[in-house]
């Protein structure tokens, strides 16, 4: 397994919500896959978004009372490295609360390197 980087929740919360002690990630290289867990677990699975612009995953997750107001709310992101496939990302929520997002190396090429733009979203 080897580490390539990692991703912490910010320090200022919105609305005053503290943050969990130790609700930090580790991006992790599982042979041809990358693959970081958040913990989601005061979230319905309704209320998190997964989306990837640039080789960067940022999931967003956002509680709404019965009348609309915001009751929680929090954003991760995540830069990967320039070999993933950004159409290869996915993600699973487990029973537990965590969510893992998945993301496919490409193989290695000899020619330049193309810059692509992709986006995509994922609603859970």
């Amino acid at each position: 397994m080897e580490l390539f980087g990692s991703f912490v929740r910010p320090h200022g919360e919105t609305l005053g919500f503290p943050a969990r002690p130790g609700n930090t990630g580790v991006v992790k290289t599982l042979g041809n896959t990358y693959q970081f867990t958040v913990d989601v677990s005061d979230f319905a699975p309704e209320d998190i978004i997964v989306t990837t612009s640039n080789n960067q995953i940022e999931v967003h997750a956002e509680k709404r009372a019965t009348d609309g107001t915001v009751m929680n709310t929090f954003t991760h992101k995540c830069q990967l490295p320039e070999d993933v496939d950004p159409t290869s990302v996915s993600s699973s929520l487990g029973d537990n609360g965590m969510l893992t997002i998945r993301a496919q190396r490409r193989p290695a090429k000899h020619s330049e390197h193309v810059q692509q733009t992709f986006r995509t979203e994922i609603k859970i």
